[in-house]
């Protein structure tokens, strides 16, 4: 009871999200403040900075079978889930080559516009509705250049019916025959969240896929 009484004297005195964040707890806040973690993931290789590791995870099923018959490697890494206060997932394709090309064409020229279609495809088959989708020019502090997608996208909870309004952002790569991807899918309107995401992909660090 006195829990309460304090809980609701900080709301009426400092506001609901004083509350939320210094009283109640705010997971975004807490992953924002706590120790981040540099690493690698895949190949090739993406190095980033994160506010946990990111654990191996299994794409085989969410891809369809056209598309598998492509890749010759895919590693994917992620923490949290879409349903989750805050998502990223870090995945690495390397496609096989195609044997009747030239000496010159060996490798498979990737459209990161079509693997950004594909990515919002596999989030939309996950659930998401009203997606609104933009796109724009993203480069590396090491000058490497790619794509990134940005949005909103609604998300119903089959449970309570409700539906909750999701940003994302996706970084796409594309370099000697190999696709490089970053998404990240938070609350929208978490500014929390939103620096954790400007964090990290401040950080992302490419390498050259092995041969």
């Amino acid at each position: 009871m006195l829990l309460f009484a304090i809980t609701t004297f900080f709301i009426v005195t400092k506001g609901f999200d004083y509350v939320k964040d210094n009283i109640i707890g705010h997971p975004s806040k807490e992953l924002l403040e706590g120790e981040w973690i540099k690493s690698e993931y895949g190949n090739p290789s993406v190095r980033i900075e994160t506010p946990r590791v990111l654990k191996r995870i299994d794409l085989t099923k969410s891809l369809p079978k056209e598309g598998m018959a492509l890749i010759k490697e895919m590693q994917s890494f992620a923490y949290g889930s879409l349903i989750d206060n805050f998502y990223i997932m870090v995945s690495t394709f390397n496609y096989k080559q195609n044997p009747s090309a030239g000496e010159q064409e060996t490798q498979t020229q990737i459209d990161l516009s079509k693997a950004l279609d594909g990515t919002l495809k596999s989030i939309e088959s996950q659930g998401a509705q009203n997606m609104i989708v933009k796109q724009e020019d993203f480069e590396t502090k090491e000058g490497v250049k790619g794509i990134k997608g940005y949005g909103t996208f609604s998300k119903i909870d089959g449970v309570n019916k409700s539906s909750t309004k999701l940003y994302y952002e996706i970084l796409l790569f594309s370099q000697e025959g190999g696709l490089q991807q970053i998404m990240i899918v938070h609350e929208e309107g978490d500014h929390y969240a939103n620096q954790i995401s400007d964090r990290i992909l401040s950080t992302v660090e490419l390498k050259k896929a092995q041969q």
